[in-house]
């Protein structure tokens, strides 16, 4: 029981140490990259933003496929099992059939916003070579 008690307290004081070693050192160096003037770090950052401006815009899109193709391994498996035969057999044929099926409509869902980051990372990559090119 005495053994139990200093692991717990001993694994707290780790974790604590642990999360506490996480969030303070970054913190100042996340503020100081924001504000920086070296075009790396300033390509690094607009780049991170359209990378999570993509992820954000592409979460819907997503969603969306994963419902449709969700559904449709459902309504499989729900089949099979009515009928006797292998649900997981079923449900994986069901999610690749669905998955191909809706390829052409997310694809043409993601082009823009796949084009909009690909752009921003370009536009970053070439005002960090401008940058560069001035020193």
């Amino acid at each position: 029981m005495k053994n139990l008690i200093v692991a717990s307290a001993l694994s707290l004081a780790l974790m604590g140490g642990l999360a506490h070693a996480q969030t303070s050192p970054a913190a100042p160096a996340a503020a100081a990259a924001k504000t920086s003037s070296d075009p790396v770090v300033v390509m690094r950052n607009e780049q991170r933003a359209a990378r999570n401006a993509f992820n954000e815009a592409a979460k819907p899109i997503r969603a969306e496929r994963a419902a449709t193709v969700q559904a449709a391994v459902d309504k499989a498996v729900a089949g099979a099992k009515a009928s006797g035969k292998d649900p997981v057999v079923a449900g994986r044929v069901a999610r690749r059939q669905a998955m191909e099926a809706t390829k052409a409509d997310f694809d043409a869902k993601m082009k823009p916003i796949t084009d909009t980051r690909r752009e921003a990372m370009a536009a970053a990559k070439a005002k960090r070579d401008a940058a560069i090119a001035k020193r």
